[in-house]
Parts: C-alpha cells; structure tokens; sequence
C-alpha cells in the first residue's frame, strides 16, 4: 500500500483538526473547522480546495462557465450541490449528452465511452439483433478470414468512416430509417460500400431483386469460365453481374461445372 501523505494543518483556510481517512471509494475525507462560523464539519479533501464555508454563507452565483472546456461543449450549467457543481454536456468522442462535475472535464479524454480502444455501444441491450448486423458487417468488410470477406472487403466494399468509428451512429440511422427485426441491411448499389446514403432496410425478397444473381444459370456460367482473362471487372460489365460473382464462378464457389 502506498503512504498516504499528511494533510497539512490549513487547507485552502480551513483548519484541518482530524484526517479520516478513505472510503471504499478511495476518497478521502477529513474534519475540518469552518473558516466562515468555526463550526466542525467533516468533507471531502478534494472539496475542501473548492469550497468557501460548511454551507453556513448564503449561495453566490458561480463563476459562469466557458462554452467548452477541453473539447467537451457545456450545454447547460446546474450550479453547485452539496459543494459539487454539474453540468451538462456533449462528450467530444461520442457526442452524448450527460452530467458532470465541469471542474473534472480539464482531466478527461472522454466520458467513458471508450472501451478497448473503440466507442462502446449504449444500445446492446435494446436492439442486440443491430449489435449483430454491425458485426457481420464490418466482418465482411475488414476480417480477412470471414467466409463473406471474398465477396466485400476483396472486392473494395468498405463501410463509411461515420458508422466505422461509432457503431451507435449506426444503431440510430437503422432505428431511425425503418429497421425492424424481420429487414436485413441491403446496399441499393452493391457496387458501392455501407454508408447512410446507400443502404436501406429490405425483406430478402428485396435483396434478391436488387443483385444480378438470379439472372445466372450453369450456361451463362461456364461461359463466363471460357472468356477469364484475369479481368473480373470486364466480365462484371459485360454480363451485369457483380465482381464477387465472377470470382466465386471462377473458383468454382457458386454455380459448379
């Protein structure tokens, strides 16, 4: 255990009469006289800095605070409470809006949104099925061992910076843009990555009429095996299908001879 310093005898001109050590919290308080009535009162050494008497002066106006400290804007300022001013505000990674002591913001990079290096989701427990469709999707996309991968990140598909760096962007673009847990994401052109502008919730009738792969057949196949020449994006043209049919067809993934 690391030694706990000794409080000195005055704290911001509060006589200091007894430390009390921690909570199991690991905040620590002490007894202090009040430097306005000389009453006895116990607080927490940290607010001992940041206030002005036991609460026995009449409330002043705060300070008024800046529009933004540290990157975080401060939507609206609660004053103080039991020694402790809140605030509202917008964390500057995730845009959330939540309370806080404005005091603490200077020492904060985020408000706690970020868990191993990513922002986490707040939506997990209401629509788990999106948590799931967000997976797969950056699976496909970015994981070179996923089984869809040769179909989308081989071929380019990428999913926009927006939903890449915050799944809970794209939670609310799916809440908000007429997900439902019968619908799978489909993008209108599968030619063109995952981004709000090209994607849409469908049945996967929808999907079906909305690919080239139901104008395929075993002739149209091997005919497509005769003409390779390395250029899967000719073939793709030519025949109206896409990239990732021509390559399953030349590896004989789909539609076997």
């Amino acid at each position: 255990m690391p030694i706990t310093k000794e409080l000195p005898e005055i704290m911001n001109g509060f006589k200091v009469i007894k430390d009390d050590g921690r909570d199991k919290n690991d905040i620590r308080y002490a007894f202090v006289i009040c430097k306005a009535c000389g009453n006895e009162f116990r607080t927490s050494v940290y607010h001992i800095n940041v206030i002005e008497s036991c609460g026995c002066l009449p409330c002043r106006p705060p300070k008024p605070l800046p529009e933004m400290i540290n990157g975080f804007k401060i939507l609206k300022d609660f004053g103080y409470n039991n020694g402790i001013r809140r605030a509202l505000v917008v964390c500057k990674i995730c845009t959330r809006e939540y309370e806080v002591d404005p005091n603490k913001l200077k020492y904060r990079l985020h408000c706690g949104c970020i868990r191993k290096g990513v922002i986490a989701s707040r939506y997990n427990k209401q629509y788990p099925r999106l948590g799931q469709t967000y997976k797969h999707m950056m699976n496909r996309c970015y994981k070179k061992t996923d089984q869809d991968y040769y179909n989308y990140g081989a071929r380019g598909i990428t999913v926009c910076d927006e939903w890449k760096n915050d799944r809970n962007k794209f939670i609310e673009w799916a809440i908000n843009n007429g997900y439902s847990d019968e619908l799978t994401i489909d993008r209108i052109d599968f030619n063109k990555g995952y981004c709000p502008e090209n994607c849409r919730w469908a049945t996967e009738i929808d999907q079906a009429r909305n690919t080239s792969r139901n104008v395929m057949n075993l002739e149209l196949a091997n005919k497509i095996r005769k003409e390779f020449n390395h250029n899967t994006k000719e073939l793709a043209s030519r025949y109206n299908v896409s990239e990732g049919t021509i390559w399953n067809i030349i590896h004989n993934r789909s539609w076997k001879s």
